[in-house]
């Protein structure tokens, strides 16, 4: 999954990247996640996304298969992920 967000406070800014670390995602720009899910945790994630999102916020979700995530190619910097996260249910 490719997960874009964009919020208005900060707070919410926080809480919305919490909810994609736990879900195992990984940063890879200041408001861009990637990583696996299923369609079950997606599911889950757009919940608790809905319960926490505010009026003038918004969380774009992509599902993309593993085919064309290993297409993918860059210009300029390699991106890097700062940290290997573990998904904890």
């Amino acid at each position: 999954m490719i997960v874009s967000f964009d919020c208005k406070f900060k707070t919410n800014q926080q809480n919305i990247e919490n909810m994609l670390q736990h879900f195992g995602l990984r940063k890879i720009q200041s408001s861009l996640y990637v990583g696996e899910m299923s369609n079950d945790e997606r599911k889950s994630l757009e919940g608790n996304i809905n319960e926490k999102i505010r009026e003038n916020d918004s969380v774009l979700i992509i599902p993309i298969c593993q085919n064309c995530y290993m297409k993918k190619g860059y210009c300029g910097r390699e991106i890097k992920f700062k940290s290997d996260l573990f998904r904890v249910f």
